[in-house]
């Protein structure tokens, strides 16, 4: 299965760097797009500034900090470049290795290809973060979600000669 391509169409955290923060998750691997709740600094040796992340759950949905992570796909092993290939689809944040990740403000918007957002779009009309799952998932109901995204519309990303499916969101609770 394809991974999640992410691209900040038009995000405060590109100009505010308090919006970016670094992250780790113990639990499994993440992928660009994936929500994440931002917890305590880790203390791990050489994790400075480093804040451990879990997955959304039922009781963190709707006030918990949620952050959405955005790496560049260059995967690294050990200091040295590895496996480097042209498609992001591939791309995945391995469990216990920090990444970057960023907070999503009110207006910002987003483009994340199909295959990172769960469940059905049918008539839903936003994406939000999912119990135990770190994909946005369709909802049309978002009260009791911190963080919601509205739907604007299909489009695609280009990938060498591919078109991938991909929506558009715009940030309407954070």
């Amino acid at each position: 299965m394809a991974k999640s391509v992410v691209i900040l169409a038009s995000v405060a955290a590109k100009n505010i760097d308090s919006l970016n923060k670094s992250g780790v998750y113990a639990d499994g691997a993440l992928e660009n797009g994936h929500v994440v709740a931002i917890g305590a600094k880790s203390t791990t040796d050489g994790q400075k500034d480093v804040y451990t992340v879990t997955l959304p759950e039922n009781n963190t949905l709707d006030s918990a900090d949620f952050f959405i992570v955005y790496e560049a796909p260059v995967p690294v092993v050990g200091g040295k470049y590895k496996g480097i290939t042209d498609d992001p689809r591939e791309f995945e944040i391995p469990a216990g290795t920090v990444f970057n990740m960023f907070k999503p403000t009110k207006e910002d918007e987003i483009i994340i290809s199909a295959d990172g957002i769960g469940g059905k779009r049918d008539s839903n009309t936003h994406v939000a973060p999912a119990k135990g799952t770190g994909k946005l998932t369709w909802t049309s109901n978002i009260s009791g979600v911190s963080l919601a995204l509205v739907y604007e519309g299909d489009t695609f990303i280009s990938i060498g000669n591919e078109r991938v499916a991909a929506y558009r969101f715009r940030v309407v609770k954070a």
